[in-house]
């Protein structure tokens, strides 16, 4: 069985284990690429453009940016371009290049929202997008579903943990009456997150002992997916209670 036209064939037990609403779907920014939404490259170059800045001249900038550390690139180019007392340029710029396309294509969101339900038959998609392109997707195919980010997220197996779920938060969606979260964006916020206050760890693998997680969109390089993968790799080797995880491409 393919989950989507382009992926390999699935697993019979991990077939099963979707039908039994035993999997949560963790979607990265592959899956918004068809609805034209760039992968992290193409949103650090844009973010240099919409501010009028270039790495040139920042030697640290450069380097991160040639060993695919986007994360790192962001953090650096926020902290000089900041100015005491305003907003980041940064992430303003952020929400500006992934705001939704007038017409996008979420095909692929609808499908893996089909695909994502829980025992109850309710949808729970896990992702690292900032973008609200699985909420309306979800309200342009007539479902109903929450939609959570960053630490307002409950925790796996409780009352209520279902719906839309940004690991790394969420931008604001006027269209749909969505209000901005904080984001993990930079290699300051991931550190936050995975490493000082541990929270972001903490939920991935509290999710890993409630289901099997199906890893969609990611790259290699994807700085999201090298810290997921690290803190999995580590907590698997503590915690033989985890379950599966599987990685889809949407290539």
């Amino acid at each position: 069985m393919k989950f989507i036209e382009t992926s390999p064939d699935i697993p019979n037990e991990l077939i099963h284990e979707v039908n039994d609403g035993e999997v949560v779907f963790l979607c990265g920014a592959g899956v918004s690429r068809g609805a034209n939404l760039p992968l992290f490259q193409e949103l650090t170059d844009r973010v240099y453009e919409k501010i009028g800045e270039s790495f040139d001249n920042e030697p640290a900038e450069r380097i991160a940016y040639k060993r695919a550390e986007y994360d790192r690139v962001l953090r650096s180019l926020e902290k000089r371009t900041l100015l005491p007392g305003t907003d980041s340029r940064v992430r303003e710029a952020v929400a500006e290049v992934l705001a939704p396309p007038p017409t996008p294509d979420l095909s692929r969101h609808v499908s893996l929202l089909t695909l994502s339900r829980d025992k109850s038959g309710r949808p729970r998609l896990l992702t690292t997008n900032f973008d609200t392109l699985f909420e309306r997707a979800a309200r342009a195919d007539g479902v109903e579903c929450r939609s959570h980010a960053a630490q307002s997220l409950l925790r796996p197996g409780t009352p209520g943990d279902h719906g839309i779920l940004h690991l790394h938060g969420r931008l604001g969606d006027r269209v749909i009456g969505l209000d901005q979260s904080d984001l993990i964006l930079t290699s300051a916020d991931f550190g936050d997150a995975y490493l000082r206050d541990g929270w972001a760890s903490q939920y991935v693998e509290d999710r890993m002992r409630v289901n099997t997680l199906v890893l969609v969109g990611y790259q290699a390089e994807d700085s999201a997916l090298r810290l997921l993968l690290e803190t999995l790799d580590a907590d698997r080797e503590r915690f033989r209670d985890l379950k599966n995880i599987h990685s889809r491409s949407c290539d």
